[in-house]
């Protein structure tokens, strides 16, 4: 097997670099172009709709692989948004034209973006709260679910957009902690069966993590707390059972919180 010369491999990565920014630039206007479509009042196909989305989402996926991990984040932010917000509707039309304009300035230089600056970009843009909360206090509560995409998530995302909080996802845990350590939420939830480790592994993680071991983290779980699976539960981290008082035992905690109004500036 011949010897892998360390310049040619820079010299490769350097090129796929370059590739992505072009290939998302080209992306980007894409999408860019679906939403003046939707912005003239032109009639849009579904798979149109589909487009955009495939794109964000392909953004997503290559921006931590070719050295541009804050454009990742910030196009799961979008797709966040899109679940929040609904979709790819005309009200969200300004509120998408941001998402873009963010991308496109970190494709221009995101080595500039300092730790703090990446954090403060990332809180500043839209979250796709709905409307009629968007005035409450509660509104820049950040909160993040671990949890598996499915009909439960989307049922504990809409029960958390209904009390006005800012909500972000993460289908496992590696995705969670990623996205912790990018924007520091004030409330994880997380389910007690996730990949590759357990809910209650995940608490542990964010306990041993100086950054991280200060937010509120609730723990999602058919077992009561008694129970010999959660015998290793941390102090500090609270449990919510799934079951058919979820909505109110979950309602309980976040008013014993104080979570309205006063947990974020």
């Amino acid at each position: 097997m011949p010897d892998v010369n360390e310049n040619e491999v820079e010299a490769v990565l350097a090129r796929l670099k370059i590739e992505f920014v072009e290939n998302a630039r080209d992306q980007l206007d894409d999408v860019e172009l679906r939403i003046d479509w939707l912005d003239s009042g032109r009639d849009i196909s579904a798979d149109d709709l589909y487009d955009v989305q495939r794109n964000i989402h392909n953004i997503k996926g290559q921006g931590g692989t070719f050295g541009y991990p804050l454009i990742g984040r910030i196009a799961h932010l979008f797709e966040d948004y899109l679940e929040n917000a609904g979709g790819v509707l005309v009200q969200n039309i300004s509120d998408m034209r941001a998402f873009i304009e963010a991308m496109r300035a970190v494709l221009i230089g995101e080595e500039n973006y300092s730790t703090a600056q990446a954090e403060s970009l990332l809180r500043s843009l839209p979250s796709g709260v709905p409307e009629e909360f968007s005035a409450q206090e509660t509104h820049n509560v950040d909160v993040l679910l671990v949890m598996n995409a499915g009909l439960q998530r989307r049922m504990v995302a809409q029960e958390l957009l209904s009390c006005g909080f800012r909500v972000n996802r993460a289908s496992d845990c590696m995705g969670g902690i990623s996205h912790a350590l990018d924007m520091v939420p004030d409330i994880v939830f997380a389910n007690y069966d996730m990949e590759p480790f357990t809910g209650m592994e995940l608490s542990r993680v964010f306990g041993s993590i100086e950054r991280l071991k200060d937010i509120h983290f609730v723990l999602f779980t058919s077992y009561d707390r008694e129970d010999p699976h959660l015998a290793d539960l941390p102090e500090n981290v609270s449990v919510v059972e799934k079951r058919q008082n979820f909505a109110e035992g979950l309602s309980e905690l976040l008013m014993e919180w104080g979570v309205f109004g006063k947990m974020a500036s």
